[in-house]
């Protein structure tokens, strides 16, 4: 509601009436309007003798009476108000004439003549637009009005404390001066306080008193005001009847009111009963009455608040309406025209960012340039419409890239703080939006003044904002995202820790549920993201993921931003991928951009984004699991993306890089030549695209030298060489040391140079590379898998190169080995790093080998085999040493692994439903990093500098005391023996030049053939009539085996055939030897062959030396305590012969402590119950290995499984020996060959020191003799048993089988071996 003031009043009487001029002591002009209130002025005599008499003071008139009459009165003689001239009037007839002078004839009465009443009209709106007045009119005003009215406020009527309030607001909304509004509230509380319940002017005067309030409240951010100002608006509402004309003004008054407390406090009762109140304010107002576009324009407001907060699309479609509405009725000319063009604009800007219309943007520009046009320099709000412009300005140069928007933009916004003195409440806005439009140009041009400058301005608005400032939040997060812009150019980490504090204090300052949170997280998500990419710290892509799934979460579906949340979630989740290699990332990533892609109409500018995104991500998966699908359909997003861009568009080279690099990457799996011509192509034209100085730049390069490189490598054309190690050149000069890609940028260069230099032989080309290599593997920073693709090359660039730096290249790698399968991964992602590494651990030793460096091969061979076992062993290390120095540190480290310990393996049953998995993940990596930094901080201890290191030498000889052990190393360099026997310092090295890698894969893949063939996957009866057959084939094997490996090494070793004095001997193999039969080679085409095995020594198998280290401690003299778990079925085929096998065990312990559980007794809690409180444990039933995932191979129990992954995580101290009498116990996976990833393995990880398993699946009639022969050997002497002889009581056990069943094939009796001690 506007209110009209009558300023600068005069009224002139004719001046040939002297007579009656000499009469008269005074005038009173008196405003009574329709509802019977009135207002007066005295008018003081300027010259009698002229006949003009000026006003003290002024008269306010609201706008929603339409009829008013204007009366002067006159004190003649003793009459002291006589009526001498008067007029009815209706609003119009004056409000078109605002700030121009304007003339009223008042008619005489009676014997008096007519009077000519002069004065000029000023028009206020309260709630903030203001028109026909400057400043020193509102001002004079102002100070005449406070002049005429004592600081006694009782003392005055309430229409002259209503006026005076009335212009302190107008005068407050101005200049904002605090005082200005305080005395508002104060005089409008007084005039109120004043007024009695039944005066009809009452419900105006408390609207009044509502409205300052509210005012206050904008200005300074007190709840108590808009509180207290939503309930004198109420108030006037319910004193109004429903009938007066003035209804909808406190109704509309109210609706502001509510809107104002909604967008501070988000209670959608309030945007809802707001929309309500202004609604009914526009209903009941007719088309042509003069509020009724204010009406309008008020409700448009409520609705584009309500849509930013809730996403319902017909908001803004309702709001442009009545937008559009209020400006079709308002005229030209009319002083809010200007006011109605700009939200009109703003609205159309605000359906731009939804659909992306380009009509919509336009016609947005064109009704705020219009808006400009019509507002006069001089004009209050000059700077909010010239802000409001360049907002759109911005908003077309994002979806288009013209720099034309972009510079009017910021003329537009310097011109806004230009006009706007200091002090003023608006300047920090214009001053914040100036700072952004200078960041986008910085983006888009590279000018280091632009982002100096926007820093520079955001960092003012910041300043100027008080902390509890409704805006200081946005003003923060806009000077966060300047700090990142700077950053990403000029690499001061400063930038990026400012950034994320900025953020981080925004997110902070905004309380839960309101409508903003979800953006300020998503911001603050993004910056976590970025700092990760540069210093690695998986706290921070953790911590990114958690804001951003935040911000997703805050977000009801439907809401326009929904699409951008879910797409910036799908993009951390694909960077912690790249990082981790968890495939629920990537899983995940593509459904969150898939969606994101789904929900974003094509005018949309951020649909490229996740177009380009989710084809990243399907690249990624592709990489991971190989669908071809994936591949295809990453490109068709990605060339989406590129289409839906133009040229012009910042974006446009990266999205084009991507499109390339994925051709790319489709062309090394299937070779189309059309591919890698088509990837050069793109990824020239990005390169082209892309301005100089753009932080991606070197990436762009980069990529184009490795297409040139690789076309090089299939068309052998010299220029494609010779190009691409100069753009791979220039994407390394471009790139600071430190920065986290630069590894990788020196890594691709060094393997064009060793191209170059096998082609034209120049020695500079080998140096450089090799040091490129070097520098590039050993860098602090960087991916650490990158850094491991660094090391492999170096290693191949010296093998191939005869360089020195040879032996330091595989050092280098395997001491990244660990970073790569870091323990706060979870164990499926750390074997499938492991797999992706490959052999590297075997040739670097093969290379120490060759180079006579032995022990250092055997300490390599230990470091880099059984590493996740290794890692979880360590979770359990004594700290008995560690205490009596440092109590606090040694128990946080106890503290902390048990945790871990606890937590790694498997979901934590305890927490999973206070948990998500996302969080126990989390959890963990905080877990795992925490306890990095304490065995640093161990190792700076005097004497602990060795803590938790891989052993040394001198420590694996000791694992050699009860019989040699046999290292077999296969790599692709060479194969070898490395064997340590008790005695000797130094490992013995026995070269096998006949078993290459070749012969031990073809043996692999002969004996898996073989295996599947025979049907022994499952124990079960073997029926008559099936013939597992097959011993031919595994003669073969089993002699191929002895000839190239067992004979070769029982030779060097001296060993004779003695069978009443065999030898223990335990293998370590690598490779494929870790699926053959060794503990059985020899020559088996006649019956009294000695060239055996059997004939030489007792075999047993370990999967790593120290793990024979941790198992040769003094005998255990708890108490024995055996447990049998027999369980016959569990929903697979029967096997009758457990029963028989466990009447074998309870004879042979009829005299010893025996648990039995049996059958449905048999479930996986009861027995994990008993094997806590029992030492010897015996498992009869099915048992499986997972091939997918290898820690879900398990014992099949009643009722469920005992899986590998629960079985690591028990910690059974007193565990002594484990015979599994089930099926491939020992079986492993054949993609983690060196990794020990099988039942057996995990037995012995949870403390069991002896254990007897299976290579394969058993028969069900044989298990029984073999048990029974078993304990009869072991308990022979009526002792406590031994579990250091269950290799030989195995070995006697098998023999026997052999020589009472000769018509038993060798599959049968072949899968029982024994590992540990």
């Amino acid at each position: 509601m506007r209110i009209f003031i009558l300023q600068g009043i005069s009224v002139e009487l004719p001046a040939q009436d002297d007579h009656f001029l000499n009469d008269i002591f005074h005038l009173v002009l008196e405003l009574k309007l329709s509802d019977g209130s009135a207002d007066r002025v005295d008018l003081l005599s300027r010259d009698p003798t002229l006949g003009v008499w000026d006003a003290n003071g002024a008269l306010g008139l609201p706008e929603i009476i339409a009829h008013y009459t204007l009366s002067v009165f006159v004190g003649l003689g003793g009459e002291e108000r006589q009526l001498v001239a008067s007029k009815e009037l209706y609003g119009p007839e004056l409000f078109g004439q605002l700030g121009e002078p304007v003339k009223i004839l008042l008619s005489g009465h009676e014997n008096y003549l007519d009077m000519v009443l002069k004065a000029k009209v000023m028009a206020v709106d309260p709630f903030g637009q203001m028109s026909g007045e400057k400043p020193d009119d509102i001002n004079n005003a102002t100070t005449q009005e406070q002049e005429e009215t004592s600081l006694n406020l009782d003392d005055y009527p309430a229409s002259r404390l209503t006026n005076l309030g009335i212009f302190l607001l107008t005068r407050f909304k101005r200049f904002g001066n605090l005082d200005d509004i305080n005395n508002a509230v104060v005089g409008l509380q007084a005039a109120v306080n004043l007024t009695p319940d039944d005066h009809p002017d009452r419900p105006r005067r408390i609207s009044y008193l509502g409205i300052s309030l509210y005012s206050r409240f904008k200005r300074l951010g007190h709840l108590d005001d808009i509180d207290n100002a939503i309930i004198k608006l109420q108030l006037a509402v319910d004193l109004t009847p429903n009938d007066h004309p003035d209804k909808p003004n406190p109704l509309s008054n109210l609706g502001i009111s509510l809107l104002a407390r909604f967008e501070r406090l988000d209670d959608l009762d309030d945007i809802e009963n707001a929309i309500l109140r202004l609604q009914a304010a526009v209903d009941l107002t007719p088309d042509g009455h003069p509020d009724k576009p204010i009406w309008l324009r008020n409700l448009g407001s409520s609705l584009i608040s309500r849509f930013e907060r809730l996403g319902g699309l017909s908001d803004i479609e309702n709001a442009i309406k009545q937008h559009q509405e209020a400006v079709n009725l308002t005229p030209d000319g009319d002083p809010d025209r200007a006011s109605q063009l700009s939200n009109l604009g703003t609205s159309l800007q605000t359906r731009f960012e939804i659909y992306g219309n380009l009509c919509d943007i336009d016609n947005a520009i064109a009704q705020l340039q219009a808006a400009v046009n019509l507002t006069p320099d001089d004009h209050p709000h000059k700077p909010l419409r010239l802000n409001n412009l360049a907002s759109s300005l911005r908003g077309r140069f994002n979806h288009l890239g013209n720099l034309d928007d972009i510079d009017n933009a910021i003329l537009q916004l310097q011109l806004a703080i230009s006009l706007t003195p200091d002090g003023h409440p608006h300047k920090p806005n214009w001053l914040s939006s100036l700072g952004t439009s200078l960041q986008m140009r910085f983006v888009r041009i590279g000018s280091l003044v632009d982002i100096e400058d926007s820093i520079s301005r955001l960092q003012d608005a910041v300043n100027l904002t008080p902390d509890d400032h409704s805006d200081k939040p946005a003003r923060l997060s806009n000077l966060g995202n300047s700090f990142i812009s700077r950053f990403e150019r000029l690499g001061n980490m400063e930038d990026i820790h400012s950034a994320i504090s900025r953020h981080q204090m925004v997110v902070n300052l905004i309380p839960d549920g309101h409508p903003q949170k979800p953006n300020q997280l998503s911001d603050l998500g993004g910056s976590l993201i970025l700092r990760f990419e540069h210093l690695g710290d998986l706290e921070d892509i953790d911590n990114a993921v958690a804001q951003l799934q935040a911000a997703v979460n805050l977000t009801p579906n439907g809401h326009p931003d929904k699409s951008h949340r879910l797409g910036s979630l799908g993009g951390s989740l694909l960077v912690r991928f790249e990082h981790l290699g968890n495939l629920d990332d990537i899983q995940n990533a593509i459904l969150r951009l898939q969606k994101a892609v789904n929900l974003t109409p094509d005018g949309r500018i951020d649909k490229p984004s996740w177009l380009s995104n989710l084809g990243l991500s399907l690249r990624a998966r592709f990489e991971r699991l190989g669908s071809l699908d994936d591949i295809n359909d990453s490109i068709i997003q990605l060339q989406a993306a590129v289409d839906l861009t133009p040229d012009d568009h910042p974006e446009k080279p990266k999205w084009l890089n991507n499109l390339g690099i994925t051709i790319l990457s489709r062309f090394q799996r299937l070779g189309s030549l059309d591919d890698i011509q088509n990837a050069t192509a793109q990824l020239q034209v990005a390169v082209n695209l892309g301005p100089d100085g753009h932080p991606e730049k070197c990436r762009w390069l980069s990529h184009l030298g490795l297409s040139l490189m690789i076309r090089f490598e299939h068309l052998g054309n010299q220029d494609d060489l010779d190009n691409g190690i100069v753009r791979l050149q220039a994407a390394v000069d471009l790139t600071p040391d430190g920065h986290p890609v630069k590894p990788g940028l020196l890594s691709n260069l060094a393997a064009s140079l060793l191209t170059r230099f096998q082609r034209l032989n120049h020695p500079h080309d080998a140096e450089v590379c090799i040091s490129h290599l070097s520098t590039a593997a050993l860098s602090p920073v960087g991916s650490p898998a990158v850094r491991l693709g660094a090391a492999r090359k170096w290693i191949h660039a010296a093998l191939t190169t005869s360089h020195t730096s040879l032996l330091a290249a595989c050092e280098c790698a395997i001491s990244i080995i660990p970073l790569v399968a870091w323990l706060g991964l979870s164990i499926p992602d750390r074997h499938q790093h492991l797999v992706e590494i490959g052999g590297i651990v075997r040739d670097a030793a093969a290379i120490a080998i060759v180079l006579d460096e032995f022990d250092m091969a055997l300490e390599w061979l230990e470091q880099g085999r059984s590493i996740v076992w290794n890692q979880i062993l360590q979770l359990r290390t004594p700290v008995d040493e560690l205490r009596a120095v440092e109590p606090d540190l040694a128990n946080r480290l106890l503290h902390v692994s048990s945790l871990l310990y606890q937590g790694s393996q498997a979901k934590n049953p305890q927490a999973a439903h206070k948990r998500s998995p996302e969080e126990e993940a989390r959890q963990y990596r905080a877990l795992a990093k925490e306890r990095d930094e304490i065995v640093e901080k161990i190792r700076s201890l005097p004497k602990f500098h060795d803590f938790l290191k891989p052993l040394r030498l001198n420590r694996l000889f000791k694992a050699a005391k009860e019989g040699p052990v046999i290292i077999v190393n296969v790599s692709i360099v060479q194969c070898d023996a490395l064997v340590l026997v008790d005695g000797v310092d130094e490992a013995i090295h026995i070269p096998l030049p006949d078993l290459t890698p070749e012969r031990v894969n073809q043996l692999q893949i002969k004996f898996n053939g073989l295996l599947r063939s025979s049907g022994v996957r499952q124990r079960a009866v073997r029926d008559e009539d099936v013939d597992i057959g097959g011993d031919e084939e595994c003669k073969k094997i089993l002699a191929e085996l002895w000839d190239h490996l067992v004979k070769p090494v029982l030779d060097s070793l001296a060993f004779s055939s003695d069978p009443d004095t065999l030898p223990r001997m335990w293998w370590c193999v690598t490779g494929p030897l870790a699926f053959l039969p060794i503990h059985a080679a020899g020559v088996y085409d006649t019956e009294d062959s000695t060239e055996r095995i059997q004939n030489y020594a007792i075999s047993s198998y370990a999967p790593t030396i120290s793990a024979l280290l941790e198992q040769s401690g003094a005998p255990v003299h708890k108490p024995f305590r055996h447990l049998s778990a027999i369980e016959p079925s569990s929903g697979l085929s029967y096997i009758p012969d457990t029963e028989k096998e466990l009447e074998y065990i309870r004879h042979r312990l009829h005299n010893q402590d025996h648990v039995v559980l049996y059958k449905a007794d048999a479930t996986k809690d009861r027995v994990m119950k008993e094997m806590r409180d029992c030492n010897w444990l015996h498992l009869a039933c099915h048992g499986t290995q997972n091939a997918t995932n290898p820690i879900k191979s398990a014992l099949l129990l009643h009722g469920g499984k005992l899986t590998l992954e629960e079985i690591i995580r028990l910690d059974l101290p007193h565990a002594e020996f484990a015979f599994l009498s089930a099926c491939q116990t020992m079986t492993g996976d054949e993609n983690l060959s060196d990794e020990a990833v099988h039942i057996a393995g995990g037995m012995l990880l949870a403390g069991y020191r002896s254990v007897v398993a299976t290579m394969w699946s058993i028969e069900d009639a044989l298990a029984p003799k073999v048990a029974d022969e078993f304990y009869a050997r072991l308990l022979r002497d009526g002792e406590r048993p031994d579990n250091r002889k269950a290799a030989e009581a195995l070995y006697f056990s098998v023999k026997k089988l052999r020589e009472d069943e000769k018509d038993t094939r060798m599959l049968s009796w072949l899968p029982f071996v024994h590992l540990g001690i």
